[in-house]
């Protein structure tokens, strides 16, 4: 480097010809240090010693921080091309916080380095580079102490000629907010600071110059901007466009002595360049686009429409870590997962390669492809693909959990008929019958062996202390081969038969009883023993009593989490808090969950005495009641097995993440870096590090907008080859007081809506928030919110069905459950509705009632 080329160059020194230099967020910060405004002091490594890099250039940036006092600092890229008029590629490139130490400053403007070349490399979002060299300088600040922090936009992107003033906030400073981890707080003003509208979220965590740490439940759903504050921070980003000639996109952070500029870049509008969430989504139909052609020519798909549906995975995995989807995948899918090799143990027959293809994600949602799925049900003839699909055609949301609601699990001669044609109607019901023997014979031997014996054996745990990054990656293999071989096969097996059996009682029940049927279902599965997840509650109950010790509990429960199946999301035994508002919350109700599951369990012995007696009604022969109560036997025994066992092999997941955290300790990356990696990657980014750590921050920054495209509802349920063109639209909903769902559990409640909105992700629970009086209104439940369906009046949610975990779970505290298809949006949070959970009604009521749940519809209900 030149002498007169300084590496370092301060904020306060920046010049007015100097962007080539420092990059368009630096010299944009440093003009506005020495205008007056509230900007944190700072250096900025130059583009030219960047490229350079060796170890003149780190001594002279160790230099600049020790004379800036060696304090927490954030680490910024400022790319050349950055925050400009046209594009801002805002959170593209890196940015790390709080830095501290010197080791830590210069491992941070590694990873800065690596990101940019990453970035400079992909086609879909960064038409980026230099063409005299490199293009990337590095800002580095004092971190500004927030209390709160966020982002305000002096006008809307979208309606620009609005002029309103949008702010987005959350506790402690942006990054989770910039990186879409969390939901933020948002306050609309106009320009003379009235406030127009204002949404508090539930902020269960912050980032502070301390790490990440939960946010006291008096605190988590406070807003966190005054609107005083809000105003102050509109006034500062007003005089920012005012500086800058044009609006403005201002992240901000607000200490004790007010708010501070962390970086202003001008806001690009929709028109004429597409902002980066509709280029990321543009990009997701043409590779669908690709995908689909490609598996027509392979000879995978043959149906007359590609059909992918979220709707029964979306409960399980919504908008998933890559590691979570890719452990999902390597388990679960493929010619040697569990779906494959439970199935044929039930004598199933399919191509096993076709499973490969099993599951798509489609901009960060899982969706699994509709003709494979059908296929892995196939038991010695071809499924009848094309009836499927025109069945979805004309209705998708038949797609839903299509094993119980599409697919035909027996067939009747009419049926047969229908799918396969006159000649081939006899032969078909006689394949039928001898399927259900073998189901029948498989399930006997299924669960007269020791399985349930196996299962109640906590599995191994590993040592990860001393292990190297390398031996983790190893290990980490290790424990995923095994659940592919073990635990997850009995799952599929339990899992298949539980919905066989529950499938054909349905169907039984409608012969009997025409559409009268449906409604009896609930009842005779509720209340069912042998379910662990029903056993965490009643031993939440006995552990805030004082029968059973906190260290026993968490033996056995404190792998569970909100999402089990998302590894990035802590375990309950690593928040204590969170058990403590656990706790909170059930004595507050004043409810007792093994109380509560003897009833379940008189009711439905009730509904098992009262159908015999209307079969006996009806004139149905001794010889189909036989058939029908058989059929209910193997389903009660077998669902609560399904949930048992995912129970036990979540335990693994526990596991695997506490593997995958020493590895990110290992590589010394940020925790959280390490989830966007998938399982096959782990030995490559032992070895390679640098470069690994590059492609994980890519896929974050694709994440956030996945998140943002989630949070929009900018994804159907149900996605057609032919109309590609539905991804990115979001869906009409219109207002109203009453809407018909689905059934899930039986029962009528009357209570406050409470929606939660997780944007992509699942509801967190942080406790200290029920009262008893609320009905829940979320996208999905999994089996780490089985207590809080305890302390609850009931629950609506928008993917699933009967079989479905929200709907187990709701049947198994007693509460009614609807599925209602964009329910978080029709519904207005805080409205008081009536529930019916055997009906599938919802609606809104003007008069207050009481909060009392009803078991059976004869039960009647009183009001205040």
């Amino acid at each position: 480097m030149k002498l007169d080329d300084p590496a370092i160059v301060e904020l306060a020194q920046v010049g007015a010809d100097d962007c080539r230099r420092v990059g368009a967020k630096a010299w944009r910060l440093g003009r506005l240090l020495q205008a007056g405004f509230p900007v944190s002091p700072g250096f900025c490594l130059t583009a030219r010693a960047s490229a350079t890099w060796d170890a003149s250039v780190r001594q002279e940036l160790l230099a600049a921080y020790r004379h800036m006092g060696s304090g927490p600092v954030a680490v910024r890229s400022s790319a050349l091309e950055e925050d400009g008029e046209a594009a801002s590629y805002a959170g593209v490139y890196c940015s790390e916080l709080p830095v501290e130490g010197e080791a830590a400053l210069v491992a941070a403007v590694e990873r800065c380095l690596a990101s940019w070349h990453h970035h400079a490399a992909c086609d879909y979002r960064t038409r980026v580079g230099a063409a005299d060299g490199f293009a990337l300088a590095i800002l580095v600040q004092c971190l500004v102490p927030a209390i709160a922090a966020g982002v305000a936009y002096t006008c809307d992107p979208l309606r620009p000629a609005s002029r309103q003033i949008h702010i987005d906030s959350v506790w402690g400073l942006a990054e989770p907010l910039a990186a879409g981890r969390v939901v933020p707080d948002s306050l609309v003003l106009s320009r003379r600071g009235q406030l127009l509208r204002q949404t508090v979220a539930e902020k269960h965590c912050e980032l502070t110059v301390a790490g990440t740490l939960a946010v006291p439940a008096e605190r988590s759903g406070a807003p966190s901007l005054s609107v005083v504050t809000a105003r102050q921070v509109a006034r500062v980003a007003l005089r920012a466009e005012a500086f800058f000639g044009a609006p403005q996109d201002v992240e901000f952070a607000v200490a004790a002595d007010g708010p501070w500029i962390v970086q202003s870049r001008p806001i690009v509008v929709a028109s004429p360049a597409a902002p980066p969430l509709d280029l990321y989504l543009e990009g997701e139909r043409r590779r669908l686009a690709r995908k689909f052609a490609s598996l027509r020519r392979r000879g995978i798909l043959k149906g007359s429409e590609g059909v992918l549906s979220n709707g029964n995975v979306g409960e399980l995995l919504p908008t998933p870590t890559p590691m979570s989807f890719g452990l999902f995948q390597a388990i679960f899918s493929g010619p040697n997962g569990a779906i494959v090799a439970g199935r044929r143990r039930l004598g199933y027959c399919f191509d096993a390669r076709a499973t490969a293809y099993l599951y798509e994600l489609v901009a960060g949602q899982v969706y699994f492809n509709l003709e494979v799925d059908a296929t892995t049900f196939e038991y010695g003839a071809s499924p009848p693909i094309d009836f499927y699909l025109d069945q979805v055609i004309a209705q998708p949301a038949r797609a839903n959990y299509p094993e119980v609601n599409l697919y035909r699990q027996h067939y009747t001669r009419e049926s047969a008929r229908e799918c396969f044609g006159v000649a081939g109607a006899t032969a078909m019901v006689s394949k039928a019958e001898a399927f259900h023997l073998t189901l029948t014979q498989a399930a006997t031997a299924f669960l007269d062996g020791d399985t349930v014996t196996r299962h109640a054996v906590s599995p191994s745990r590993h040592h990860w202390a001393e292990a190297s990054a390398a031996a983790t990656a190893r290990a980490i293999a290790t424990q995923i081969r095994g659940l592919r071989s073990g635990l997850c096969v009995e799952f599929v097996i339990a899992a298949r038969l539980g919905f066989y059996f529950a499938a054909r009682l349905r169907e039984r029940l409608l012969h009997c009883f025409g559409s009268a049927g449906e409604g009896l279902c609930a009842p005779l599965l509720s209340g069912l023993p042998g379910s662990l997840v029903t056993e965490q509650s009643i031993a939440l109950e006995r552990l805030l009593a004082g029968d059973l010790a906190r260290r026993d509990f968490l033996a056995a429960y404190g792998h569970t989490a909100d999402n089990e199946l998302e590894l990035s999301e802590p375990r309950l035994i690593e928040t204590p808090a969170k058990l403590d508002a656990m706790l909170h919350d059930l004595a507050a109700s004043g409810r007792s969950p093994a109380a509560e599951f003897g009833r379940q369990q008189n009711h439905r012995v009730d509904a098992e005495a009262m159908l015999q007696a209307r079969l006996a009604a009806a004139g149905v022969s001794g010889e189909e009641q036989v058939a029908l109560f058989s059929d209910l036997r193997f389903a009660q025994r077998l669902l609560p097995l399904r949930e048992t066992i995912k129970h036990h092999y979540t335990a693994v997941y526990a596991d695997i993440r506490r593997g995958l955290l020493h590895m990110a300790d290992c590589l010394g990356w940020d925790a959280a870096l390490i989830f966007h990696l998938r399982p096959q990657e782990l030995p490559r980014a032992a070895r390679h590090p640098g470069h690994w750590r590059a492609v994980a921050e890519c896929r974050r920054a694709e994440r956030a907008l996945a998140l943002e495209a989630a949070k929009r509802r900018l994804l159907p349920n149900v996605v057609f080859a032919s109309r590609l063109e539905s991804i990115g639209q979001p869906p009409a909903v219109s207002a109203g007081e009453g809407w018909r769902g689905n059934g899930l559990s039986p029962g009528r409640a009357w209570g406050t809506a409470r929606v939660i909105d997780g944007g992509g992700e699942h509801f967190s629970y942080g406790g200290g928030e029920f009262s008893g009086d609320e009905i829940l209104i979320l996208r999905a439940a999994n089996l780490g919110l089985a207590p809080l369906f305890r302390l609850v009046a009931g629950v609506v949610v928008e993917v699933g069905g009967l079989l479905a975990h929200s709907a187990c779970q709701a049947r198994e505290a007693g509460i009614p459950a609807v599925l209602l298809p964009e329910a978080t949006a029709l519904i207005a949070d805080g409205c008081r509705l009536m529930i019916d959970g055997t009906t599938g009604s919802v609606c809104v009521v003007h008069a207050e009632k009481s909060v009392r749940i009803q078991c059976h519809d004869d039960v009647e209900l009183a009001a205040v």
